[in-house]
């Protein structure tokens, strides 16, 4: 349970860095190292979140499937922190 907690929070944080990324690349659009580090901090928020669902599915062993893992992280998030927390 530990390693999912730890991966549901480098997901938050890479949520994160994304969305700074994301803002500065918004006030500036035409800035091409701006675009490469959104790019980059999507790719990793994105890969951060398969990693966390599929990791549901492997600790259930397959009886939460993948789609549903990701179903949970995008929508029962923050009750699997608490219980995984408690």
């Amino acid at each position: 349970m530990k390693i999912l907690l730890e991966k549901l929070q480098k997901l938050e944080r890479m949520e994160e860095i994304a969305n700074h990324a994301e803002a500065d690349y918004d006030r500036e659009p035409e800035n091409a190292e701006y675009e490469a580090t959104f790019d980059l901090a999507y790719q990793n928020e994105f890969n951060a979140y398969i990693e966390a669902a599929k990791y549901i599915e492997y600790m259930t062993n397959g009886n939460i499937d993948f789609i549903t893992a990701k179903k949970m992280i995008r929508t029962k998030r923050e009750e699997l922190i608490s219980i995984l927390s408690a």
